[in-house]
């Protein structure tokens, strides 16, 4: 087929000999064969020049076709045959880290196939499904029922519309936010505020009132610029998402964001293993 599909483009059977790398004979010999297994005329030959018959347009299309269908069936046996690891993200939980691990790792394990999927705020099922092996997420160790290891941690900021009456401010305190109402990003789905955002407002006094929830850090940081509330979100994301309509001032009594990896609980395969002892030291080649 891959030789018919190459001679119908050329329509010259010495440039289709030369693109397949072989001999022009044995080129003319297969598309003989061919037409006789299906007994139809697929090319009109003469002195000059090749044209497709009506039969040869109906197989060019449906070769191709065909063609593309058993090269995407070689490649999922591949696959599946193959080492392959796939890691998960949340917002700019990887930010600092996947680009440098994903190198290190290629590095040392190279015949691993490595895919990068973001996931959404709140959602954890992906992990506890085995649809990505591996994540770089906000949570704590026993926040989820997955297995967390805390990689690092960087300072909160908060993000506020850009005319905020506070935007102005070089730095902040929670006790300048008592006021406000916040926009959540939760990193598990619950009924309610995150429980550990809820407990960290609380023992600063403050109410904890949300205004909504969002499921993206775009989505976020379109809320707080309409005017829907403040949030407080790790500096990477000041780093990342600049724009001019919101602010980002530092919060110098806001715990700081953890950068973790988590996975399933149980076996971990020895592809999963690999990956997390690169984690590890790449984490404390940098500290």
């Amino acid at each position: 087929m891959q030789y018919f599909v190459t001679v119908a483009e050329e329509l010259h059977f010495g440039r289709a000999a030369k693109r397949l790398h072989i001999a022009q004979p044995s080129l003319s010999h297969q598309i003989r064969r061919l037409e006789q297994q299906l007994a139809v005329t697929l090319l009109s030959r003469t002195s000059r020049r090749i044209e497709l018959t009506p039969a040869g347009r109906v197989l060019l299309t449906e070769g191709r076709r065909l063609l593309a269908q058993s090269q995407s069936v070689t490649r999922l046996v591949r696959l599946a045959g193959s080492e392959h690891l796939t890691i998960g993200f949340y917002g700019t939980a990887a930010s600092a880290w996947l680009p440098r691990l994903l190198q290190a790792f290629g590095e040392q394990h190279p015949g691993v196939e490595v895919s990068v999927r973001e996931l959404l705020l709140g959602r954890i099922d992906e992990i506890l499904a085995g649809a990505v092996d591996v994540a770089f997420t906000r949570l704590l160790p026993d926040q989820a029922e997955v297995e967390v290891e805390v990689l690092a941690r960087e300072p909160r900021v908060a993000v506020l519309a850009a005319a905020h009456r506070l935007a102005a401010r070089a730095t902040l305190t929670f006790v300048d936010l008592r006021d406000e109402s916040f926009i959540t990003n939760p990193v598990l789905e619950s009924e309610g505020p995150p429980v550990r955002w809820l407990a960290e407002q609380v023992r600063h006094g403050l109410p904890g009132r949300v205004a909504t929830e969002a499921a993206s850090v775009q989505e976020l940081l379109m809320l707080v610029a309409t005017g829907r509330g403040v949030s407080l979100v790790p500096a990477s994301v000041a780093e990342h998402y600049p724009r001019a309509d919101v602010v980002y001032v530092p919060v110098s009594d806001a715990d700081p964001a953890v950068i973790s990896l988590a996975w399933q609980r149980g076996t971990v395969r020895p592809t999963v293993e690999a990956f997390l002892e690169t984690a590890r030291q790449l984490v404390a080649a940098v500290r």
